[in-house]
Formats: C-alpha cells, structure tokens, sequence
C-alpha cells in the first residue's frame, strides 16, 4: 500500500472512531457534569411501566443469560426446608433520593405485590400463593415462609420489583396509578 493511502486509512478510521465514540471537550480530562435531581415520571401511561422497571428498579435477584439465578440486591439465599427460604440483603444501597435499602423496604414491595395479585405478562402462577408471608429477622435478613413447597418461588421473588417508600407514595403499582 503507497504512503497516501496508508495515511487516508489511519485519518479515515479516527474520524470514525470520534464520531462513534463521541467528539466533545469532556474528552480532554474534564468531568460531564453529574446528573442532578430526582426522577420525574411525566407520562404514566402504562406501555412506559416496562422501561421504567428495566433502567431504574432492582429486583433482589435475577436470571443471567444462561438461566442462573444471580445476586443483585440480594447477596445470597438459602432453603431451611421446603417452605422457607431465607434471604440476606445487600448492605450499603441506597435509592436515587437518599432513602437506604433494607428490610422494611422489602416486606413494602412484597406487601404492594401481594396485595394487587399482579396481572404478570407471564400469567397469574407468578404472584405469591395465598397464605405467603414474609418476615424480617434484621434489617438485612429476611424469610419467606410458603403455606406449600413453591418450586417457582425464587423466579417469582426475582420478579419482584424494589422500590422504595416515595415511588409507592406518589406513584405505586396497579392501574391506580395510571
């Protein structure tokens, strides 16, 4: 390859780099500015729940790609028999307004969730069997307790969405709310 066209190349692929990349003065050792403020829900129309639930909620734990149930504001669970599953919660979170995740925060989401029988996309066998209840031990441990074994159980708690004390507040689950 001649000289001019070795050079053509190398410019050629920078300036696809920084327009792919992003070509701005935050680039040259100065921070962007931090996001500032509170998450504001403007359209509550119900189609926006999912995009919402995605980006800014937490579930205790979740599937990876391959099907594995991995920790997120759980750090580890534990069967003591066929009805009761203790769970331990991860400390030092908080949520976007300060408010710090914890136990009460929890049996908050559990109770709303119980409470609507939420019509999942997955169908009704993912709400919680009547008679389920939770119970906090500490402010980072808690049991599930099941009136029957629930081989569903995890996959229904990994569906279980943490929000904390203002978004049920001023917001909330349920057609309510829209």
């Amino acid at each position: 390859m001649g000289g001019f066209t070795m050079r053509k190349l190398v410019v050629s692929s920078l300036i696809l780099m920084l327009v792919t990349l992003g070509w701005s003065d935050s680039g040259r050792g100065e921070q962007p500015p931090a996001p500032r403020g509170e998450l504001r829900i403007v359209d509550k129309n119900p189609r926006n729940w999912i995009s919402i639930t995605l980006t800014v909620i937490e579930e205790l734990m979740t599937l990876d790609q391959e099907g594995k149930l991995v920790p997120r504001l759980a750090t580890r669970w534990q069967w003591l028999d066929d009805r009761t599953l203790e769970v331990t919660l991860r400390q030092g979170v908080k949520f976007h307004n300060g408010e710090v995740f914890d136990a009460a925060i929890v049996k908050l989401n559990y109770d709303e969730t119980f409470r609507f029988r939420q019509p999942h996309r997955n169908g009704q066998y993912m709400n919680f069997t009547p008679g389920s209840r939770l119970e906090i031990l500490d402010p980072y441990t808690i049991r599930f307790i099941f009136p029957e074994p629930d081989g569903a159980a995890l996959v229904k708690i990994s569906n279980m969405h943490m929000a904390n004390r203002q978004f049920h507040r001023e917001l909330g689950w349920g057609e309510k709310s829209w």
